[in-house]
């Protein structure tokens, strides 16, 4: 069982919780970054439970400066991090998808429009090992970022006769890269970027 966590998830999640761990049945609470203020709240139900044998329970979360030190004590944590090179994050970028995501109605300019995306991501993460001159500050681009440029991608193609390219390349820099970007001068590293690959 799985609970994207957000707003209006929290008694949801908590019935989930109590549910899985009277069953024995597994459980992940995604996203915990987006409810930190919630955390107390999940502490106290995870101290009150009486699991059986076989429940466990997966938490994920980006980093955050807030994040319960309690919980993350009590846990056993993976770290999943971005490969250092370029090369070795393409490969990453590669693997995480299927044959047939590439190579979908066997669209070249869509395969070619993938790895544009996948080049740029792959730029964006390994500039961040080289900050100050890389990015000013650390930005947390993550899979997630990778995967809506991927839905944008797969729907435009699906959708549209003619690709637009300008609706890719706003997206990217004002929703979903440049959404995590505060400063101007790495906003403009952005935006050349994008000018770039796409």
């Amino acid at each position: 069982h799985q609970v994207a966590m957000g707003q209006g998830q929290a008694d949801l999640a908590i019935q989930m919780v109590k549910d899985c761990a009277r069953n024995g049945e597994w459980l992940c609470l995604k996203n915990l970054h987006l409810v930190v203020s919630w955390l107390p709240i999940l502490e106290k139900e995870l101290n009150n439970l009486q699991p059986q044998p076989g429940f466990r329970l997966w938490l994920t979360a980006e980093v955050h400066p807030n994040f319960s030190p309690i919980l993350l004590q009590s846990s056993l944590k993976i770290t999943y991090e971005a490969p250092p090179g370029l090369k070795k994050n393409l490969m990453r970028t590669y693997e995480s998808w299927t044959p047939e995501q590439i190579s979908k109605k066997g669209n070249l300019a869509r395969a070619h429009a993938l790895f544009s995306l996948a080049w740029f991501h792959a730029a964006c993460q390994e500039r961040r090992n080289y900050i100050p001159q890389g990015w000013t500050k650390f930005y947390e681009f993550s899979l997630s970022d990778l995967r809506a440029g991927y839905d944008i991608i797969d729907r435009l193609f699906d959708d549209a006769k003619d690709f637009q390219w300008e609706f890719v390349h706003g997206l990217l820099e004002n929703a979903i890269y440049g959404g995590r970007i505060d400063n101007y001068f790495d906003m403009r590293v952005l935006r050349s970027y994008l000018e770039q690959f796409f």
